[in-house]
């Protein structure tokens, strides 16, 4: 880009102002990743806790429900900003893999290296499979709301199906002490948590009772409609995120940006 002199000549640059502004671009992005990987493992530790954190916390009940309703709130953000700006349909996945790899990070150095714990305790819930749903339904409808209304309940009510694979194997029974007990449940007799109030959650195969069925089905519906409402709400936050203001081009300003005046 610096060699072809009429692109630059057309833009108002020079040289060495169209290196500048290179420079400029990365440091943007790679102030957005290190923003990204400090505020998600924040707003994950403090809105889903325990429930994503360990693997005898994530019962049929809250954990497909909060953490797809909070998981999808930064993917949605940027994939408004992705399309709004260069019409990709990446944002969702681009958004997933920015949550996932500062959770791994922080869990296998603070938890497993630190403290011990094994990763097969603390590995956080998947949602990239989610993500590219909506990056394929934007793509399929080509506008947020129908988006919102198909993928957003697809990334909610999809998500503890998803993810029942890597948790299946907890739900073997094993002879523990006398007692047949879950894989999770041994694994949390093991790692007790005693600064939490509620340190043992058994992972199992459990009803509602009142109704006498299966709760995950009812669980991820319910997680599917929430997570349509945070669609919506995250999408304008990213677009407003995204818009472009633009500034009086006063001489002072050209000339310290290398601009012809």
């Amino acid at each position: 880009m610096f060699n072809n002199q009429e692109i630059l000549d057309v833009a108002g640059f020079n040289k060495e102002a169209a290196r500048y502004s290179l420079y400029w671009d990365l440091m943007v992005v790679t102030a957005v990743i290190l923003l990204f990987a400090g505020v998600i493992p924040l707003s994950n530790s403090l809105m889903v806790g325990d429930w994503d954190f360990f693997i005898d916390w994530r019962d049929r009940q809250y954990w497909p429900l909060v953490w797809p309703t909070v998981a999808i709130w930064y993917p949605v953000a940027l994939q408004a900003i992705f399309w709004e700006n260069f019409r990709v349909p990446i944002g969702a996945t681009v958004g997933a893999v920015l949550l996932l790899l500062p959770c791994w990070l922080i869990r296998w150095g603070q938890w497993h290296e630190f403290a011990n714990y094994p990763m097969s305790m603390i590995m956080p819930g998947q949602v990239v499979a989610g993500a590219l749903i909506l990056d394929g339904m934007l793509l399929v409808f080509r506008h947020f709301l129908f988006t919102a209304i198909v993928g957003g309940f697809l990334f909610g009510s999809t998500f503890y199906f998803v993810n029942f694979g890597p948790i299946a194997g907890f739900f073997q029974p094993v002879e523990h002490m006398g007692s047949v007990a879950p894989v999770s449940d041994v694994i949390g007799y093991s790692f007790p948590r005693s600064a939490t109030p509620e340190y043992i959650r058994i992972v199992e195969r459990s009803t509602l009772r009142t109704f006498g069925d299966t709760t995950v089905f009812y669980t991820a519906a319910f997680a599917g409609w929430l997570c349509v409402i945070m669609y919506l709400i995250w999408w304008k936050i990213g677009e407003w995120f995204g818009q472009t203001t633009f500034f009086p081009n006063y001489g002072w300003v050209k000339s310290s940006m290398g601009l012809k005046n």
